[in-house]
């Protein structure tokens, strides 16, 4: 390395120092209890969302692993059966994990 690198080097890095002292002495005006309930509602309302997608996912899939589950009683094929069988567990999984989520947590203490 040249003279001219070694001095760009060592710019940058006192820069960048300076910069990240800067950002982590910053002070937080943020009201304790306010501020807490403000993020939390926003997760809450994010987790119904999600929650509400998942089961509804999981509900057709119950009902897409039902049919599948009916056709395959005709054919008398074992794959297809096993794959029924599949989807409607995975269905009910999707289904009822948002609802056991809550009751975790809650058992936890988190």
């Amino acid at each position: 390395m040249n003279r001219k690198q070694i001095t760009t080097f060592m710019i940058l890095a006192v820069v960048m120092s300076l910069v990240i002292t800067l950002q982590m002495c910053y002070p937080v005006f943020a009201d304790e209890n306010n501020g807490t309930q403000v993020i939390q509602t926003g997760f809450n309302t994010i987790y119904g969302l999600i929650a509400a997608i998942v089961s509804s996912i999981g509900s057709l899939y119950l009902l897409w692993g039902v049919f599948e589950w009916a056709q395959s009683m005709n054919m008398q094929d074992g794959g297809a059966q096993s794959m029924a069988f599949k989807r409607i567990a995975g269905g009910l999984v999707a289904v009822i994990t948002p609802q056991l989520i809550p009751v975790i947590t809650a058992s936890v203490g988190a």
